[in-house]
C-alpha cells in the first residue's frame, strides 16, 4: 500500500473517530451556533491527560474543543429534557422576581 493511501485512511479513521467523538452534532441547531461564550472550569487531573490524550492525537484541537464537544454531546442527546429544565429556571426566576417585589411593596407598606 503507497505512503499516500496510508496517510489518507489514517486521516479517515481520525475523522471518523472525531465523528464519533462528536457525536456526528454537526447538523444540530444547538451545535451550529458560534462558540461565543468562555466558561472556566477545574477538572481532575485524570480527565485533563484523556483531554490532552485527545489533542495529542488531533482528535481535537485544543482541551477546551473537546470539553466543549462532549458537554454539546451530553446536552444534545437530551435535549427535550434539557428544554424542560430551561424553561422551569426560566419560571423558577420569574417567581423568584415576583416574591421579591411583594416583600419589597410589604416592606414598603410597614414602614408608613
Amino acid at each position: 500500500m503507497s505512503e499516500e493511501r496510508k496517510s489518507s485512511k489514517a486521516e479517515g479513521v481520525q475523522l471518523s473517530l472525531r465523528e464519533q467523538l462528536l457525536g456526528r452534532l454537526s447538523d444540530d441547531a444547538i451545535v451550529s451556533k458560534k462558540r461565543e461564550v468562555s466558561v472556566m472550569t477545574r477538572m481532575s487531573g485524570d480527565i485533563v491527560e484523556i483531554l490532552d490524550a485527545l489533542v495529542e492525537l488531533e482528535i481535537f484541537k485544543s482541551r477546551s474543543e473537546a470539553v466543549s464537544a462532549f458537554v454539546e454531546q451530553a446536552i444534545s442527546s437530551r435535549i427535550k429534557l434539557f428544554d424542560e429544565i430551561k424553561t422551569q429556571a426560566e419560571d423558577i426566576h420569574r417567581l423568584r422576581d415576583s416574591a421579591k417585589k411583594h416583600a419589597y411593596e410589604a416592606f414598603q407598606e410597614d414602614s408608613k
